[in-house]
């Protein structure tokens, strides 16, 4: 496994984790405390420019296998994982024309699912293999159970029900008593302590033509997705910078130099990336405590005093007048109009 610097912090679709929780509600677990125990302070959308960070989805992950008791939850998690959630990348891969062509697409726009590993096809003999790559370090090992899963089950839906691929790796041991949900999963011709992750397909297959093949939708897909790519190579930096704000915030000192110490990189190379997105780090800070304070705000069991400080304010009336700036009005009149409107 290959590890990345602070500053390319590798991200997953969110929608990744909307999969995560309808599949602990739909087996039965109550998962109001989920998020929030891996430190999400949200349930994500289906937005592609929404993003999870390697540790969020760990964190999820390490929490649903002490909710359910079992290292296998990927597989299960999987089973909620449509193509729709990754947007525009599901549909071309659903309207591929071939298994080739679904699995080359696959290849080319990954990095819109997840920047967490790098795909590539590699042709042997008979065998067309999909191989996983590059995996960051920190990578859980259910969210990599989760993908591959998803893979075979795609593979199924647009080529055949009964579909099982020549051979799966899995660079995995696996869990004590949980080989039949593998194998149910991936099929028998199924080898764990993989040096590497890998699918093989049978060569003589992935030329068929596939029934729901259509190379127009496809292509019009393949546009929104390259669209969305270069929204992310724009945002990436913004993103990044605002996640290390709200780390720090209640140290009550996020500052530019520690933010750039975090992000591996000097303060004045922060400055210039930034500017480059056409912001300012003062105008990431104050975007990111607006944001909070009204989430704060709307829950309503953050006192005032409290909120100041979690901001990273150094007193209240510093918090008050930047309120004032962002509202118009006091801290105390906007909750007292907010209760009202309740």
């Amino acid at each position: 496994m290959s590890s990345k610097s602070p500053e390319n912090d590798p991200t997953t679709i969110a929608s990744y984790g909307l999969a995560i929780k309808n599949a602990m509600q739909a087996n039965g677990y109550d998962v109001e405390d989920l998020f929030a125990a891996a430190g999400i302070d949200k349930v994500p959308s289906n937005d592609p420019m929404e993003r999870l960070t390697t540790a969020q989805v760990a964190a999820l992950f390490r929490e649903c296998v002490k909710l359910t008791g079992n290292p296998a939850v990927g597989l299960t998690v999987a089973r909620f994982l449509h193509p729709s959630s990754l947007h525009a990348l599901g549909y071309s891969l659903l309207a591929s024309s071939t298994l080739r062509d679904c699995c080359e697409r696959m290849v080319r726009y990954f990095r819109l699912a997840s920047q967490q590993a790098e795909l590539s096809i590699i042709e042997e003999g008979d065998r067309f293999c999909l191989r996983t790559d590059k995996l960051t370090e920190g990578l859980a090992m259910e969210s990599r159970d989760t993908w591959h899963a998803f893979v075979v089950r795609l593979l199924r839906l647009i080529y055949r029900p009964d579909f099982e691929p020549v051979s799966v790796k899995l660079g995995r041991s696996c869990p004590p008593g949980c080989e039949a949900q593998y194998q149910k999963s991936f099929g028998h011709s199924l080898t764990f302590d993989a040096p590497y992750w890998e699918i093989c397909l049978d060569r003589a297959v992935v030329e068929e033509p596939l029934t729901g093949g259509n190379r127009e939708i496809a292509l019009q897909n393949d546009q929104i997705i390259e669209n969305y790519l270069a929204a992310m190579d724009k945002a990436d930096i913004v993103t990044r910078v605002k996640q290390v704000i709200i780390q720090s915030l209640s140290s009550g000192q996020c500052n530019k130099q520690r933010v750039a110490n975090e992000m591996a990189m000097s303060p004045s190379s922060l400055q210039m990336k930034l500017a480059e997105r056409g912001c300012s780090f003062q105008e990431l800070l104050n975007q990111v405590r607006e944001s909070l304070a009204m989430a704060y705000m709307e829950q309503g069991q953050v006192n005032i005093t409290e909120m100041s400080f979690m901001l990273g304010f150094s007193d209240t009336s510093s918090f008050t007048r930047a309120f004032r700036r962002w509202t118009g009005k006091s801290p105390k009149e906007y909750r007292s109009d907010l209760a009202a409107r309740h």
